[in-house]
């Protein structure tokens, strides 16, 4: 199936995630004036599949019968007991997270499921419109919303269909799922703004196939398993948070923000992490702002982080982090990430070939300032 955007809105929030010992209470966020103001008339909807859900789930169990096939193979390949069903929120995530697995598939195969993700993306906004229609009738009924729950809304609010993005290079038009070169091109220094890319990638070295207890146990404990397991890993979606923990080694300075949902907020504790800090849509909403989005591709170095968008739709989907930068062009960024754990397997080509959106972030021309 093919998908031509056609913009109507996007965006969704992840969940706060609570963490132990520390005296500051949740309400020290919600004590502050998030001081966002949005009208029925502001919200717009998703776009979503031509049809009814029910008939549009029925057609893609045939149209996408091999991805769907290659998909139950790898989750047995994977040991994870999870039935296909599209309105299963679970398999949904699952799904998605093959998105940048390019090297378990062959390139045939790659495209099969590509194709089922970007379907899979929108097919979830039937639901992000349920939430967000519950919203506008709250305030088309003149209910005041919450500070809490203007910042929640606000997070599912879309990425303007002319938010810029980051371009690829004009070479490597072509998918290379082989282009592995070894020579370093990025500087080894901390910048102005005090980044340190290589501490952020040494990071990521160090855990890209593990997770930290400090910033994993409460999403264990909410999926209710034990960190130490690592079948409990893919019980949550952690590309986001591990990223983030990346660029705090690099030196990346907690904000505070108005809120813990707010988009000017971006910290881990005192007892929440923010919204920003382990969802993909919230980190590209705040990173967007203090960063600013790279025009281009060969403006992104060892360090820096990147977000996609697998449908096209406005919903960021996926974040990873640069760990080798071997020159200016789309196969020379190279990636390491979690959900699902992978360390320089693929480059940003993979991910222009598939036809996602790429949001890059310059992290040493970002704002280090914090509060």
């Amino acid at each position: 199936m093919n998908f031509k955007k056609t913009w109507l809105i996007v965006g969704t929030f992840a969940l706060g995630f609570s963490l132990v010992g520390s005296a500051v209470s949740a309400e020290t966020y919600s004590e502050k004036n998030a001081d966002i103001q949005i009208k029925s008339g502001d919200i717009q909807f998703y776009n979503v599949l031509p049809g009814k859900s029910a008939e549009v789930k029925e057609k893609a169990l045939i149209e996408h019968k091999d991805a769907i096939n290659l998909v139950e193979n790898q989750l047995n390949k994977d040991t994870i007991a999870i039935k296909t069903d599209l309105d299963n929120v679970e398999y949904q995530k699952y799904v998605l997270s093959l998105g940048t697995s390019f090297e378990l598939f062959s390139a045939e195969d790659m495209k099969k499921i590509v194709e089922y993700v970007k379907f899979i993306d929108w097919y979830e906004n039937y639901e992000l419109n349920v939430q967000l229609k519950t919203y506008q009738n709250k305030l088309k009924n003149n209910i005041t919303l919450s500070n809490a729950e203007l910042t929640e809304l606000n997070g599912l609010l879309p990425i303007p269909s002319d938010a810029p993005s980051t371009a690829p290079s004009t070479a490597n038009s072509e998918t290379n799922f082989d282009s592995f070169a070894t020579d370093e091109v990025s500087p080894l220094a901390v910048s102005a703004n005090g980044y340190d890319n290589i501490a952020a990638r040494d990071y990521a070295y160090s855990w890209w196939n593990k997770r930290n207890p400090t910033y994993s146990t409460y999403y264990a404990e909410k999926a209710g398993c034990n960190v130490a397991n690592s079948s409990c890993w893919s019980q949550w979606n952690d590309c986001t948070n591990f990223v983030s923990q990346a660029i705090y080694a690099g030196g990346m300075k907690f904000r505070t923000g108005s809120h813990v949902t707010a988009d000017d907020a971006w910290r881990f504790g005192p007892l929440m992490p923010t919204h920003t800090w382990g969802g993909a849509q919230n980190f590209y909403k705040h990173w967007s702002q203090r960063a600013g989005v790279a025009s281009s591709v060969t403006a992104l170095q060892t360090g820096d982080a990147v977000n996609a968008d697998f449908g096209a739709d406005g919903h960021v989907d996926h974040t990873a982090i640069i760990t080798k930068n071997t020159g200016n062009n789309n196969n020379n960024k190279f990636l390491t990430q979690h959900t699902t754990d992978k360390k320089e397997t693929s480059t940003l080509q993979d991910w222009f070939s598939a036809g996602y959106s790429v949001y890059g972030y310059e992290m040493d021309k970002a704002s280090n300032t914090g509060n």
